[in-house]
């Protein structure tokens, strides 16, 4: 019997029977037959007990079961070297790839992660975020179906081509079974009922055994629902100090209301010269909810909080032999989502500045300001025109999004053995195709003629078909397709001194298409401020690939790939990779590994693309400091100056501007290069602890500049923004202002209408860092067993690329949203019929602004916007889950989890988009087996 470092066999065992370790060093019988499998990371078929020159972590079907994921995207969470900000489905719906969610590894964006299922390509999802990322879309896979989920931290387009450049996620399933498997849970919060609130069921069934029959057939079905909950129905769940820093009118009834205010000044030319000059506010009569003399509406109430979502996914699968070491095989996934968001019902809101947006029909920016009812108009009680704060609640539903989407993937295939090489090659089809169907914004000639004739009624009765002139739906929608073919082979060649010299070749070759598209009321820029997206191209990929795996002694083994690229008129990408692995002794090896990587420009950035998006939450530094002193000075007001307060405040410091762009194709491929050197080493018995270090450079990015760039940058770069004159309402604003204080607080400049930007070749990103894992096996004999892992990744340096001063950032590690390190440790106990384990992630604080150029958040800029010190910052976290499952009834398993096991409240973020609200939650499921 000789020990070897022998991790892989020992990931997937652990895995798949205690769900706690996902490494491990074993010794094996030297008798035992040698079962060899394919790795992610190679095309080579490798003995199970060898562990390669590149990270793998591997999650198990067990250890998934533990976390009592309901989705792929709760899975793919606990990994320490994803990113935390990536697109989610519950927070992306003002995107334009609204009901979807993705994955980033070492955060270097979803389009540089590549995710496979069983080995091959997944259909991008139908729209590309940010109308230029392509990804696929995690919450149309199946997850009770997953058998493991293999990781691997390292660049790889020497293998699978391009994407795969901070690493690849590959979806494993089961490859057959028997019999009949029936699954149901539900998650529920225990600080408010509507939290948390999702249910999920499965159901699968196969027949033939594959070993005896010769053939197995099954497939899966699962189902899952989110139940949406509005901000009213949990507001008390919030902590205080989002409404202090975030938004001060949290909670607070909109003026905005049915039948609405009259709020306005009188003529200075007014009959009455007592009032003269003078601003009043008058809720219309009739109205049922008067707060301080003002009418109001409960708009909180019909905000959703989070969306409701419907999932349905499907995976079926088979596999036969024909004779001959000859199997074909066939897959078919299908998934359809669902997602909804609620909004509340639109206003009638008198600024005088006007609303500009883009109209990407005729070329050309166009223009709406928001009417003054006029005199006669059967609303207007008064002898001028007048401003009416009006909320169109005929229709608590009528401003919602609809995201659906339908992905599919078929394929067939052959795999067998002949003269002495093993080969295998698919056919397929997949694609994706999303439409979102939304409503709410206003028809710009419709509403206006609806208003000024009178023919609205407000406060009264309006009939369908008028609110449908009004606020028409509209549509952003997509489609991603491909279809593809691919064969490899790989054989030994001879033997070499530490085992056999291996290669693998192959190639493959895909047609791919995408388009993306708006309705003709969103093109032809009839509605007021939507931005529009219309790409349409296609391309073809062709590559071949070849690997050689050679063991050169007992100790050291060398493995290199080597893959050539043609993506439509790019130019050839001839992709190396080199890795190694060193056996210094039983209980020590060092492996490493150098690669470059490419990301291949998709349609979305070479093709015909006209993009007109609208940026949100935007600094103007030429405004934003006048737009404090503003919001200071209402804030010494009434009522109705407060609630102006923060929207002074947010005319120079969270502004929205149009941002144009278009595509570019004479865009290259972006390159990487990538080098990781890590330690296996087993101190004790069935203890095993890896470091590995890694280093990704990447260059050529295809990007825009950032709006704050754009901004910082505006003197040097004439007509890169487009402004408005000083406005009306900044004029007002600023009247108000000198009547409460007497001081002349006025805009030096009128506010941004517009950037304009094009897809460039034009940054970089530098990032390193390292990854360790800790394993530890306690068989306790009686007492059952234990399985403790720790997992953790650190960075040490973070860079993009800085286009004013072309040079690359400083350090962003531990800037906002960027975590300096993350560590996730869990223990899984198991006696007879149960199983108990726990968890503990642990993430730590950051500062609160991204770069040098954010200085709203640094210690200064937070105390110009009366942001306390200890907000200045987001702190620490630390949540502990903990789970239980127990299969003591035949045929049944019942699992529960208990999330946030402490009731640890949110961490401040004075930054977030959406109100925080954590509590415990519990999730409760059972599995029966016919």
């Amino acid at each position: 019997m000789n020990k070897k470092l022998a991790v892989k066999r020992s990931v997937i065992a652990v895995a798949l029977t205690l769900g706690g370790a996902q490494v491990a060093l074993a010794q094996q019988q030297a008798a035992q037959p040698i079962q060899k499998v394919i790795v992610t990371g190679s095309n080579i078929k490798r003995a199970v007990d060898t562990e390669t020159s590149s990270t793998v972590q591997v999650l198990g079907k067990a250890e998934i079961a533990a976390l009592g994921a309901s989705t792929v995207k709760d899975v793919l969470d606990t990994l320490t070297s994803s990113a935390t900000n990536t697109l989610s489905d519950k927070t992306g719906g003002n995107s334009f790839a609204g009901g979807a969610s993705g994955i980033s590894l070492r955060n270097l964006g979803k389009n540089s992660t590549l995710t496979l299922l069983n080995g091959r390509r997944v259909a991008n999802y139908g729209l590309a975020d940010g109308g230029q990322q392509t990804f696929v879309n995690i919450d149309a896979m199946p997850s009770e179906v997953i058998e493991r989920v293999e990781v691997l931290l390292d660049g790889a387009s020497a293998v699978y081509g391009s994407d795969a450049v901070a690493g690849v996620i590959n979806i494993i399933t089961k490859r057959d079974f028997q019999g009949v498997l029936a699954k149901a849970g539900a998650r529920q919060s225990l600080l408010n009922s509507k939290l948390d609130k999702n249910k999920t069921a499965s159901l699968t069934a196969g027949m033939g055994d594959f070993e005896a029959d010769g053939y197995n057939v099954f497939g899966h079905f699962e189902a899952f629902q989110r139940d949406p909950y509005t901000v009213r129905e949990t507001i008390n769940t919030v902590p205080a100090w989002w409404g202090k820093y975030v938004n001060p009118s949290y909670g607070v009834k909109s003026t905005y209301s049915y039948p609405g205010n009259y709020v306005d000044r009188y003529p200075s030319n007014y009959a009455d010269p007592a009032l003269a000059g003078k601003s009043f506010s008058t809720p219309v009569a009739g109205c049922t909810d008067v707060v301080d003399g003002t009418c109001r509406f409960d708009q909180w109430g019909s905000l959703g909080r989070s969306p409701e979502a419907k999932r349905y996914n499907f995976f079926g699968t088979g596999r036969m032999k024909l004779g001959g070491n000859r199997v074909g095989f066939s897959e078919l996934t299908l998934g359809q989502t669902n997602t909804t968001y609620f909004n509340p019902p639109g206003i009638l809101q008198y600024t005088g500045t006007a609303s500009n947006w883009y109209n990407s029909k005729d070329g050309k920016l166009n223009s709406y300001t928001e009417p003054k009812l006029p005199v006669g108009h059967p609303n207007n009680p008064y002898s001028f025109p007048v401003a009416l704060r009006y909320r169109y609640a005929d229709d608590l539903t009528l401003a919602k999004n609809e995201a659906q989407s339908k992905q599919y993937r078929a394929m067939v295939g052959l795999e067998g053995s002949d003269y002495g090489w093993d080969w295998s090659s698919a056919i397929g089809i997949m694609g994706s195709k999303v439409d979102n169907e939304e409503r709410g914004r206003r028809h710009a000639a419709n509403y206006n003629a609806a208003i000024l004739s009178g023919e609205y009624k407000f406060g009264g009765v309006n009939s369908p078909d008028l609110l449908m002139r009004m606020f028409p739906v509209y549509v952003f929608g997509g489609e991603s397709k491909q279809t593809f073919i691919d064969a490899k082979a790989s054989r030994e060649l001879m033997q070499l001194e530490g085992g056999p010299l291996s290669l693998a070749i192959g190639g493959d070759f895909r047609r791919d298409e995408f388009s993306a598209y708006v309705s003709d009321n969103i093109a032809s820029g009839q509605l007021v401020g939507l931005g529009s997206i219309n790409v349409d191209g296609s391309r073809n990929i062709s590559a071949a690939f070849a690997e050689l795996n050679a063991p050169l002694t007992k100790k050291l083994e060398v493995n290199g790939a080597v893959r050539l690229d043609k993506v439509g008129d790019t130019d050839l990408s001839l992709v190396p990779k080199l890795g190694m692995r060193y056996e210094v002794n039983k209980r020590f090896m060092v492996r490493g590994t150098i690669a470059n990587g490419f990301r291949a420009p998709n349609v979305a950035e070479t093709g015909k693309v006209d993009l007109a998006a609208f940026r949100n939450n935007n600094v103007d530094p030429k405004r934003c400091a006048t737009a404090n002193q503003l919001y200071a000075a209402l804030k010494t007001g009434n009522t109705l100056d407060q609630a102006d307060a923060l929207r002074a405040r947010d005319l120079g410091c969270s502004v929205s501007l149009a941002s144009l762009v278009k595509g570019n194709p004479n865009l290259e491929p972006e390159k990487s290069r990538s080098y990781n050197i890590g330690l296996v080493m087993e101190p004790l018995a069935n203890m095993s602890v890896t470091f590995d270090y890694y280093h990704i450079e990447r260059r050529n990015e295809i990007g825009t500049r950032s709006t704050v760039q754009i901004l910082t940058d505006e003197d040097r770069r004439p007509g890169s923004v487009q402004r408005l004159p000083v406005t009306a309402d900044d004029m007002r604003l600023a009247a108000r202002a000198k009547e409460l204080t007497g001081k002349d607080i006025v805009f030096p400049i009128g506010p941004i209408s517009a950037v304009s930007n094009t897809y460039e070749n034009m940054d970089r990103t530098r990032v390193s860092g390292l990854d360790m894992e800790v394993n530890h096996r306690w068989n306790m004999g009686s007492a059952g067993k234990l399985v403790s892992n720790l997992k953790a990744n650190y960075q040490l340096d973070y860079r993009s690329w800085d286009t004013v001063t072309n040079t690359f950032t400083e350090n962003l590690a531990g800037n906002y949203e960027n975590y300096r390190y993350r560590v996730r440790a869990s223990t899984a106990w198991s006696r007879g019929a149960w199983n108990v384990g726990g968890a503990v992630t642990y993430m730590p604080g950051t500062r609160l602004y991204d770069n040098k150029y954010d200085t709203n958040y640094t210690a200064q800029g937070c105390a110009d916007q009366g942001i306390d010190a200890e907000y200045c910052q987001i702190k620490r976290d630390v949540v502990t889950d903990m789970n239980l499952s127990y299969t003591g009834f035949k045929n049944t398993t019942l699992y529960l989890n208990l999330y946030n096991v402490f009731d640890r409240a949110p961490v401040a973020d004075v930054r977030t988009s959406y109100e925080p609200s954590r509590g415990r939650s519990v999730r409760a499921a059972v599995q029966y087996k016919f």
